[in-house]
């Protein structure tokens, strides 16, 4: 069972002066635990969280229905558009990255102009600053692997650490360093990597403050930290409220903007935060998932399309972020050391 535990301030900033955005929220994402949880609007930074919240002892029973035990589906067959789009990211990731896929200057040219795309395929990517060339990389909550195999084949070398035994032994399994934990099994190390990513990890951390000082530790001088996270202040959320995808109670302890987490990286030592781009279709995919959750049913399962009215809202959305790239669905962010 479930224990919960009080906090009484804001885990990012610690003011004490905060409003209820959402009371009584439960696990309708996964179905893992029972219970209800409420998630407060921090006055000072903007930044929201749940108070009590799971302590550190039971979080784990919130994950064994998580995604990263399920199999990925099989992949259906490209289309003669999608055959030739697939040549033309494939030079582009060779050229960008230097990932093991068949070179064209031209394909890559050409594809670096598609910005929709090019900005799917950089996010996939996590914005790697260029070839790996040997350098080494650690992915904080690298479940079963997938990224760090990625980042190998562009010449990275590759660790990553899990908190998930199950996901950990799968890459394991795939031949990955993968320390099964968190970043206290790098305790006593100090720049160590040229790159840490953390992709939708730092919401589900008890302290993000001290998970971003053990990665500017672990970073050589010069270093970069990127980072993925949902958006409190994103138009999905304002449309949806409290079945909005990214929420997800109560894994998701904490929900940051972009001013709060930008502050938390200063705090933490690191120098130059600055916003990356991405990618067009996140508000039509958490809008599809938050429906679903809104008419009570499975977020992950296939559902029609939106309604109409629907639709065109979040093509407004979509808009929006093009326009106020503070009310994204997700915020990208990289940092130097």
């Amino acid at each position: 069972m479930i224990q919960d535990e009080a906090l009484g301030a804001c885990p990012v900033c610690g003011a004490a002066a905060r409003t209820l955005l959402h009371a009584d929220l439960a696990d309708d994402t996964f179905g893992a635990v029972t219970g209800a949880w409420n998630l407060w609007s921090c006055a000072a930074c903007g930044c929201a969280y749940l108070d009590p919240r799971p302590d550190r002892a039971t979080i784990g029973q919130a994950y064994e229905r998580y995604y990263t035990h399920a199999s990925a589906p099989p992949r259906a067959p490209l289309s003669w558009r999608g055959r030739i789009r697939q040549r033309l990211e494939d030079a582009y990731l060779h050229r960008r990255y230097g990932a093991d896929r068949t070179p064209s200057r031209a394909g890559a040219w050409v594809y670096s102009l598609l910005l929709p795309y090019r900005h799917i395929s950089d996010v996939r990517y996590r914005h790697l600053p260029g070839p790996g060339r040997g350098r080494r990389l650690l992915d904080v909550g690298c479940g079963d692997g997938g990224f760090l195999l990625q980042a190998q084949a562009c010449g990275w070398r590759v660790e990553g650490v899990d908190p998930d035994p199950l996901a950990a032994g799968v890459g394991q399994s795939r031949g990955v360093l993968i320390r099964q934990g968190g970043l206290e099994a790098y305790a006593g190390l100090a720049a160590c990597f040229d790159l840490i990513t953390l992709s939708h990890v730092i919401e589900h951390v008890h302290d993000p403050a001290a998970a971003l000082a053990d990665c500017h530790r672990l970073l050589k001088p010069g270093g970069r930290l990127w980072i993925a996270t949902p958006n409190i202040d994103s138009g999905g959320h304002a449309l949806f409220g409290r079945h909005w995808r990214g929420l997800e109670t109560p894994r998701h302890l904490v929900l940051f903007n972009e001013r709060g987490l930008r502050r938390l990286l200063q705090q933490a030592g690191f120098a130059a935060p600055h916003r990356l781009p991405s990618q067009w279709p996140e508000p039509f995919m958490l809008a599809q998932s938050s429906h679903a959750l809104a008419s009570g049913l499975p977020p992950h399962d296939a559902h029609p399309p939106l309604p109409p009215a629907l639709r065109r809202a979040v093509w407004r959305l979509a808009l929006l972020g093009w326009l106020r790239p503070r009310r994204r669905e997700f915020l990208y962010l990289a940092a130097s050391r």
